[in-house]
């Protein structure tokens, strides 16, 4: 599943290019570089050196080992399609988190600008620039200053930066932090990554006031390093619930030659806000865990704070160094700080960081009947260490929970299982059937060199093919899931390309009959997920279980997945769900993206079966009201369950925003469930409409992302009468006049309504 993004990418070189075309491309650059870049008297980061925390770690850009000097040499990306990621003259980060970079100016100079080129969009890309980026400027290489900052967490900083909506076109833009009038020796970049973020240039431009005159104390001392761990939240901001316990990750932003080093943790929170619990900072192992974050007494300090200290040991650069669980008695809305930092084995200490808060109080939500609402890739080992999950997920409204049964083996995991089982959740298997096949020689593609390939051969059926089936149907037989959701990415997105030169495969063909390649390798593929469904089958109708609905990630109506598995065969009686995959819904046009891929998957089904894949952060972390938007963007186009990819930064405020979704879907489950695609509604100006109809009812949302409509949007409904739109978020009724004229107003914090007309 994590290889969607290569493959995505690796299309793009499928893309048939004149030698006119390349020639034009050459003579008239896409881009190039502006008046002073290329001036060092100017631009004082030409020649430079720059330090990373972590280390960029797209294969593609870091070919030649030039990642150091290729964002201060002047040199753009000059690629014919625009596509940065496939130029060694650049930098790139897969799903990379939080990073940090910096260079050394040589001398305290005057600055008046740093800035950043990023590429920002792709032609059928999930692409993004940065979703938080800070610049920072030191003296001396440890006390740092943030002088700027853009975000899309929380605020939307794009129309102040100039960056260009995406056109689903190529496109990089310049983040320029000007007009700082600042001082520094060092100059640091502090971003958080979307799924892939390039770069290939980085300026700091000279100013023409005195240095000496700068008055640094402007602007705030910040954790910042690219030499020494960095702990960090995943947002510019903290939120906690206070009536249920939820999770909010912490990460660790470590250089590459790091050596794992012992810390002190400090955590400090207001009067009203606890630590309720956590795990992990390098705390323990997976066999024997370190003592809960529970058991810690904390300390009072001044102004009726209190200090929470653990021990913990740095780590390579993770998402997931640690979890919290923070809870309070704060009303819902109120907001304030809190403050953590690190110190370090030497007694150094890293300067204290304070984040504000906000807390959440969740109404009880309803569990949907039918829709699947669950986490998806977050298993039975994190929750187990959550306090309360159960209550907590029935609280949010979620009434599925899933595991990895390979992984999911301890007693205490199955213990919850089967507890969840009997509190009335469906239970859903997560598996990557077929990749646990035993790794020996036989399973690859066998050659007449007595070599063998890289990927699984499509026509073995040896004893490790017979083992992996077994395994499958054997631990669905004993967890009985209603549900079964595998990982299939054997090869990539060619599919099994060795097979034409496997001798085993040679002879399959020959045997079978069948008159091309292709069709014989859509015929391996029905073979082995069949075989696979009919064993499942038979072991959990044996063994007392429901017989589980089959999905696969990725797999969709339109397309045969990696040339080998022929999905419009399998469905309904092999596969009940589509499921495409958009994890990156970063920013407005991606959010529609999302739907609209829903909505195209929903018109190859039947029914109400389609179950898309996002993320919830891992391709980028965004905020509740974006992360809201895409879920009913997906309910309102024909979705029927949601999957998520992965676990790792599930927080407060995206579970909070999962949970006011389903109180918005919760009136109308019945109606998107038996309903079909709204068609014949229009949009008067500027806006979106998607919608589900059934029995003269709709589901609709209304959106208008881009807030051009100037406050409202209009829409043409197909109706028959007047009627009226309830807003299932406020109650406001609205009316539908007998033309069919219905206006919604939307305004910042309300892009989008979901509206029950009746």
């Amino acid at each position: 599943m994590r290889t969607v993004l290569a493959v995505i990418l690796v299309l793009a070189v499928a893309a048939t290019v004149t030698f006119g075309q390349l020639q034009d491309a050459e003579a008239q650059p896409r881009w190039t570089p502006e008046p002073d870049d290329l001036d060092p008297a100017v631009n004082l980061a030409l020649g430079k050196t720059v330090s990373f925390s972590p280390q960029p770690n797209y294969g593609l850009t870091s070919a030649g080992d030039t990642d150091a000097t290729d964002l201060t040499d002047g040199v753009l990306s000059d690629h014919h399609h625009g596509q940065m990621w496939f130029q060694a003259k650049c930098v790139g980060y897969s799903y990379g988190g939080r990073a940090n970079l910096s260079l050394d100016l040589g001398r305290i100079e005057s600055i008046d600008e740093i800035a950043i080129r990023f590429q920002t969009a792709a032609a059928d890309q999930s692409l993004y620039g940065p979703v938080w980026l800070a610049a920072l400027v030191s003296d001396d290489g440890e006390s740092w200053r943030q002088v700027g900052e853009f975000t899309i967490i929380g605020r939307d900083d794009t129309v102040k930066f100039g960056v260009p909506r995406n056109e689903n076109a190529s496109a990089a833009h310049r983040f320029r932090f000007d007009d700082l009038h600042t001082r520094g020796r060092y100059v640091g970049l502090a971003f958080y990554c979307s799924n892939l973020l390039i770069s290939d240039e980085m300026y700091v431009m000279r100013g023409d006031h005195d240095p000496a005159a700068v008055d640094l104390s402007a602007w705030p001392i910040v954790d910042f390093s690219t030499s020494r761990p960095q702990m960090h939240l995943h947002k510019p901001y903290l939120c906690f619930t206070t009536n249920i316990t939820t999770e909010n990750p912490v990460g660790l932003t470590a250089p590459a030659d790091m050596e794992p080093e012992e810390v002190l943790v400090r955590l400090e929170l207001p009067p009203g806000v606890r630590l309720v619990d956590g795990h992990g900072f390098g705390r323990g192992t997976r066999t024997q865990p370190a003592e809960r974050l529970s058991t810690i007494e904390g300390e009072a300090i001044a102004d009726g704070w209190t200090s929470y200290e653990w021990d913990g040991k740095t780590v390579a650069s993770t998402k997931t160094w640690g979890r919290l669980f923070v809870s309070g008695d704060w009303p819902d809305g109120t907001e304030g700080t809190m403050r953590y930092q690190i110190v370090y084995a030497d007694g150094s200490e890293a300067p204290m960081t304070t984040v504000p808060i906000r807390a959440i109080e969740i109404p009880e939500t309803p569990q949907p009947k039918a829709l699947l609402m669950g986490l998806s890739w977050y298993f039975l080992d994190a929750m187990v260490t959550w306090p309360d999950c159960l209550d907590a997920f029935r609280t949010l409204g979620l009434n599925t929970v899933s595991s990895y049964p390979r992984w999911d083996s301890a007693d205490e995991q199955q213990a919850l299982w089967e507890q969840a089982r009997e509190q009335g959740f469906k239970l859903m298997n997560i598996d990557s059937t077929f990749h646990h096949m035993a790794k020996e020689s036989e399973i690859y593609c066998q050659f007449e060199d007595g070599t063998t390939g890289k990927a699984p051969c499509p026509s073995y059926r040896g004893q490790y093919y017979q083992a992996e089936i077994q395994r499958i149907a054997s631990q669905c037989a004993k967890a009985r899931p209603d549900y079964l959701f595998p990982d299939i990415e054997l090869w990539n997105w060619r599919g099994p390309v060795d097979a034409e030169k496997c001798t085993r495969c040679q002879a399959d063909f020959a045997a079978s009959g069948i008159e091309t390649w292709e069709e014989w390798r859509l015929q391996k593929g029905y073979e082995m997920w069949t075989e696979a469904v009919d064993a499942i089958r038979a072991a959990t109708a044996q063994a007392g279980g429901p017989e589980p609905q089959f999905g696969v990630y990725a797999w969709v109506l339109s397309s045969d997945y990696q040339f080998t598995w022929p999905t419009t065969r399998f469905y309904p009686e092999y596969l009940q769900s589509v499921q495409p995959s958009t994890y990156s819904a970063l920013d407005w046009f991606q959010i529609m993206r999302v739907g609209n891929r829903v909505r195209a998957a929903r018109e190859t089904v039947t029914g109400p079966d389609v179950m898309p894949w996002i993320s919830p952060g891992d391709a980028g972390t965004f905020d509740g009201e974006r992360f809201r938007y895409t879920l009913l963007e997906c309910f309102c186009n024909g979705a029927s369950g949601m999957n998520f990819w992965s676990n790792r930064v599930w927080d407060s405020e995206l579970l909070a925003a999962y949970s006011h979704a389903i109180r918005n879907l919760v009136p109308v489950e019945d109606l998107l469930l038996s309903g079909e695609l709204l068609q014949g509604a229009t949009v008067e100006g500027p806006g979106r409409i998607s919608g589900i109809v059934a029995d003269g009812q709709m589901a609709l949302l209304v959106a208008d992302y881009y807030l051009d409509g100037g406050g409202a949007v209009t829409v043409k409904l197909p109706v028959a009468a007047a009627m009226t739109a309830t807003d299932l978020d406020t109650g406001e009724v609205l009316p539908v006049a007998a033309d069919g004229t219905l206006r919604v107003a939307l305004q910042e914090g309300t892009r989008a309504r979901i509206l029950h007309v009746k």
